[in-house]
């Protein structure tokens, strides 16, 4: 007969699991935020959704911190050199925008609001509403490290006293803080990739690139309007969102042939799938972004 597990037991079974739960989170999570020469690769399900919900937080992003003068489109939205000058373009599989949020630093997407004798008024916090250490940000006497936005109007400011204050060190604005996602094949990409598949990388600013995730067969951004999807947006009154499409592998070659869900027209219509594709399990993002940091 077997033995049943203990109350006990089954306690230090989960205490294990958790731990390496939060290991592996952590350190995918380290990977996202560092410099690295090793993209992520989804070997299950758990790893796409930490790949997805990881794209949508800093997606979300899109003008944090960006003054009104840059809160715009330019050439509907499609040339991505215009970003710095605007807050975003979409150009194919290539995204491009502004966001004081998606550096790498502890304090990147910190903010305040600072009164009228040049303190910080609340606790500094990011924008995911985490408590921020603003000790290095050398407030009140050094305003060099902050960007300082009117809070009626989002307009820059030289003055900071009653203003809102977003942290970004010694970088250059708004050239530094121009974020790009793109599809590039990679010489480190591994070797469970199907053929075809290439890395997604980020950039920020004149860093230079990281890879992310490998094995990617597709990755798209579309513009949401209040007419719907669109390709590109004249106005960036009629924007309310993005949509992230893209299609990981997730896993190595499998020896059955399997279906490859498509993309739906929201994403552009489907892709041309390799028949070597079909040896491999794949998983379809499709999901909507607001821009609330746009207006």
């Amino acid at each position: 007969m077997k033995r049943a597990f203990t109350l006990v037991e089954l306690l230090v079974v989960m205490a294990i699991l958790l731990i390496i739960g939060a290991g592996l989170f952590y350190a995918f999570r380290t990977v996202f935020r560092q410099s690295t020469t090793q993209a992520l690769v989804a070997k299950q399900e758990q790893d796409v959704q930490f790949i997805t919900s990881t794209l949508v937080n800093e997606l979300s992003t899109v003008g944090f911190g960006i003054d009104r003068s840059k809160l715009q489109v330019l050439n509907n939205g499609t040339n991505l050199s215009d970003v710095g000058n605007a807050v975003i373009a979409i150009n194919g599989s290539q995204i491009a925008f502004l966001s004081l949020a998606t550096r790498r630093d502890t304090n990147a997407g910190c903010w305040g609001v600072m009164d009228a004798g040049g303190n910080l008024a609340t606790q500094a916090r990011n924008y995911l509403f985490k408590d921020c250490d603003s000790s290095r940000w050398g407030l009140p006497d050094d305003t060099s490290r902050v960007v300082c936005l009117d809070p009626a109007n989002k307009a820059l400011k030289t003055d900071c006293k009653n203003t809102l204050v977003f942290f970004k060190g010694d970088k250059d604005y708004p050239a530094d803080f121009v974020t790009r996602y793109y599809l590039d094949s990679s010489p480190t990409a591994s070797k469970l990739c199907a053929s075809g598949t290439l890395t997604l990388f980020k950039r920020v600013g004149s860093d230079t690139s990281q890879p992310l995730v490998d094995c990617v067969g597709a990755f798209r951004v579309r513009y949401i309007t209040n007419q719907g999807y669109a390709d590109s947006v004249s106005d960036i009154n009629s924007l309310v969102g993005i949509r992230l499409c893209m299609l990981l592998q997730v896993g190595g070659r499998q020896s059955m042939q399997s279906n490859i869900e498509n993309f739906t027209d929201s994403c552009g219509g489907s892709i041309v799938i390799p028949n070597e594709w079909r040896y491999y399990r794949w998983a379809k993002v499709e999901v909507d972004i607001p821009l609330r940091n746009i207006r």
